[in-house]
C-alpha cells in the first residue's frame, strides 16, 4: 500500500526540464531508500513533495487525497530533515523542542516531556540539554533537527542526506530510531550516499537518475539474493540507462 504518490512530476529551471518523473511511491509502513548520483535530482523531487519548491506539472498524493499546500493537513502528518542543522540556533535543546510542539500544535504535556527526556538521552544529548543550540557541533545539532522532526508524531518522516555530521554512534542510534519508528506504525523515505546505511535498514530502493525514475520499490533483500551490493547494483543500472 502507498502512502504517497508523485505522478507526471516535471521541474524545469532557465527552460531546462530538470524533472520529469512518471510515477514514484513510497511505501506505507516502510523505510523507503532514495537513490541517485549528486544532481539526479533527489532533493528537487524531495523539496517538492514538502512544497519548498513549485512543480511545473503533475500530482502529489497522500493517503489517495491530493496535497494541497495551503492546508496545513499535509504539514502536520509529515516530518523533514534536511542535510544540514535546521534549527533554532539561539534556544536551547529545550526551548527549541518547546518551539517546535507549539509550531506543529502539540501539547506539551507530561507524555511530551517524557518523550524528549527519552530521545535526548537515546541520542546522548543530556549534558547539552541547557546550552543554546549554537554552542553544539553541527553533529550534535542535527540530532536534535532528527528528534525535531518526529515531536509530532507524523505518519512520514522525509529526510535528504540528514547523516552528514554524524560519528559512528550517532549513525547507529539514528538507524535505531528509524527502526522503532517504523515498528510503531510510521513510514521514512530516505535519500542518502550511504549506501551501507540504506542496505541496513531500508526495505526498499528507488533510483533516480537524470529527473527520471529507473528504478522503483527495489527489495533490499532481492538485491543481496542476487549476490551483488547495492553500490554495484546502482551502478549497473545507471549504466544500464545510458
Amino acid at each position: 500500500m502507498n502512502l504517497l504518490v508523485a505522478e507526471k512530476i516535471k521541474k524545469t529551471f532557465d527552460e531546462k526540464l530538470f524533472l520529469n518523473i512518471e510515477r514514484l511511491e513510497i511505501r506505507k509502513g516502510q523505510i523507503n531508500g532514495f537513490l541517485g548520483r549528486n544532481g539526479a535530482g533527489k532533493s528537487t523531487t524531495i523539496k517538492i513533495i514538502m512544497g519548498i519548491l513549485p512543480k511545473d506539472d503533475g500530482n502529489l498524493l497522500f493517503e489517495n487525497q491530493e496535497i494541497l499546500f495551503d492546508d496545513q493537513n499535509f504539514k502536520l502528518q509529515v516530518g523533514y530533515c534536511p542535510d544540514y542543522p535546521a534549527v533554532f540556533e539561539n534556544l536551547t535543546m529545550v526551548e527549541h523542542f518547546e518551539f517546535i510542539a507549539y509550531l506543529y500544535k502539540v501539547r506539551k504535556d507530561e507524555s511530551f516531556v517524557e518523550k524528549i527526556h527519552t530521545y535526548i538521552e537515546e541520542f546522548e544529548l543530556t549534558p547539552y540539554k541547557e546550552m543554546k543550540l549554537k554552542q553544539l557541533s553541527k553533529g550534535n545539532r542535527q540530532k536534535v533537527a532528527i528528534i525535531s522532526s518526529v515531536l509530532h508524531e507524523p505518519k512520514l518522516l522525509i529526510y535528504d542526506e540528514p547523516t552528514l555530521g554524524l560519528d559512528p554512534f550517532a549513525l547507529k542510534q539514528f538507524k535505531r530510531f528509524m527502526q522503532h519508528y517504523v515498528k510503531r506504525g510510521g513510514t521514512v523515505f530516505l535519500s542518502s550516499h550511504a549506501l551501507d546505511i540504506i542496505t541496513e535498514v531500508a526495505d526498499n530502493v528507488t533510483l533516480i537518475h537524470e529527473g527520471n525514475v529507473i528504478g522503483q520499490n527495489i527489495r533490499i533483500d532481492d538485491v543481496i539474493a542476487k549476490g551483488t551490493d547495492l553500490e554495484a547494483f546502482m551502478l549497473e543500472s545507471i549504466k544500464g540507462v545510458g
